[in-house]
């Protein structure tokens, strides 16, 4: 069997992904991706639309980090990362699932880059009621988790890999100014705390920032060479 082969854009939606791979223990590689590299013919033979993250199993390739974290959850599903097809745990999954990509991802997009939606003079106004809307969202999420600490059931699920990959956005985007103040949000500090003791995460994190050396009991395979 050929090894996995995550692409990525460091500190992006990808990260979810990255942290299920980790879960599945299988051997898996990282492509780390730049947007020169997205545009390439070689890039675009293996995902035609030059969007990350990008699972390459075999002659499979599936495009969109939801459709990512299903489909390892499924094909690997001894390892426990997600409930049960049928189970209303698993309906709960689909549910949130969508609410990370078509909501909180679309909300911190806005607040954090106004100048991609409008320019000009409508910039501050615009991001200004994008960052409200990004609170009420964070809101939501931070009455949201089960006592727990997770989002789902007692134990991370994909789900909780995809939120923290998100959340983490409220710290600051790739070291940028914080457009919130995320200790507003108590229960959401505390889940980031909870992810980031989980080594899957840790070994997540040193991966996508070049620092593979410190990795614990990880199957990370290496770095892609796109040159190959």
């Amino acid at each position: 069997m050929e090894t996995l082969v995550l692409f990525i854009i460091p500190g992006a939606c990808s990260f979810g992904s990255q942290v299920a791979l980790e879960w599945t223990k299988e051997a898996y590689k990282v492509g780390i991706t730049t947007a020169e590299i997205r545009s390439s013919e070689a890039f675009r033979k293996i995902n035609p639309t030059g969007k990350v993250g990008a699972l390459k199993d075999g002659q499979n390739v599936i495009g969109e980090n939801l459709a990512i974290l299903l489909y390892l959850a499924d094909k690997f599903q001894q390892n426990d990362m997600c409930p049960n097809v049928g189970t209303q745990s698993r309906a709960r999954v689909y549910q949130w699932l969508s609410y990370l990509s078509s909501t909180l991802h679309p909300a911190f997009g806005q607040a954090l880059f106004p100048d991609k939606f409008i320019g000009g003079d409508c910039a501050t106004e615009f991001k200004k009621l994008a960052t409200q809307k990004l609170l009420a969202v964070l809101e939501y999420i931070n009455r949201s988790f089960c006592t727990s600490g997770y989002l789902i059931e007692n134990k991370p699920t994909i789900v909780d890999a995809q939120a923290y990959g998100l959340l983490r956005w409220g710290r600051g985007y790739k070291g940028s100014t914080p457009v919130i103040d995320l200790n507003k949000f108590p229960n959401i500090m505390e889940f980031l705390k909870l992810m980031e003791d989980n080594q899957a995460v840790q070994n997540a994190l040193a991966i996508e920032t070049g620092q593979s050396v410190n990795l614990v009991n990880s199957k990370f395979a290496g770095y892609f060479n796109f040159g190959s």
